[in-house]
């Protein structure tokens, strides 16, 4: 179940969602919602030259949506799926930052024991514990996620995931093929979507220097798959996919 489903279904049957609703009308947790997309379309598009500049935005914004889900009421976190997604929004918004965050992981925790179907929340908490380099409890939460249904999102988790497990490991070439496998499946959910393509871009590249740089098929793979990834506006501000490009050129 989406974060967004649970919002809705806090609503009236008469009140419209909460992204097209008036002002007055909208809820602290459909406010932090949003505020919460919005502080991670800033970390994921700002890149100023300066980056205390960009914690700095972050740590703005963080501390405005934290304002926002105190304004909860009370009353309302004795349902249990209310208050996992109260739950969830905290330990997301604490969590934007770059480097691991303790009470970020326990809010997340809290968040999927209250609602387990919480599939938003299994992503975060793994994204979470990545963080602090338990890459095994990462893919479980990633995987538990999974089991609730296909998503992009979480396929190219997994697939990036799976590249950084593979550093070290004497299963290195098997698992670079499944991080390949996970890109594939993202892009079949949308062949759109530019971060699916830049990921897939990412899993070739890797696949050809652990390969032994032989290979140059999967070099042509990772660049097409990077010029796909350029197609959507959204990626043009990735320094991390023109560095990328250029080395498979």
């Amino acid at each position: 179940m989406s974060t967004q489903n649970l919002l809705t279904g806090a609503c009236t049957s008469s009140a419209p969602a909460p992204s097209e609703a008036e002002e007055g009308d909208r809820t602290p947790l459909a406010d932090a919602a949003n505020a919460a997309e919005e502080l991670y379309r800033l970390r994921d598009t700002f890149f100023p030259r300066d980056p205390s500049e960009k914690v700095a935005a972050l740590r703005a914004r963080a501390d405005a949506a934290l304002a926002l889900l105190d304004a909860f009421p009370s009353e309302q976190k004795k349902s249990r799926q209310l208050r996992g997604v109260y739950e969830f929004l905290r330990g997301k918004i604490l969590d934007v930052f770059p480097d691991y965050h303790k009470e970020a992981e326990d809010h997340l925790s809290k968040a999927v024991k209250l609602n387990p179907s919480l599939v938003d929340a299994w992503l975060c908490l793994g994204n979470c514990i990545w963080k602090k380099g338990d890459l095994s409890a990462a893919k479980n939460c990633f995987s538990l996620a999974l089991s609730k249904g296909s998503d992009k999102k979480i396929l190219c988790q997994i697939s990036m995931l799976e590249r950084s497990m593979a550093q070290g490991s004497v299963d290195q070439a098997l698992l670079v093929e499944e991080s390949i496998k996970h890109a594939k499946e993202a892009i079949m959910l949308d062949i759109r979507d530019g971060n699916s393509w830049y990921n897939m871009g990412n899993a070739y590249l890797t696949s050809f220097f652990v390969g032994g740089a032989w290979d140059h098929t999967k070099l042509h793979h990772s660049v097409k798959a990077y010029q796909n990834a350029e197609k959507d506006k959204t990626m043009n501000l990735n320094p991390d996919l023109y560095y990328n490009w250029a080395t498979a050129c």
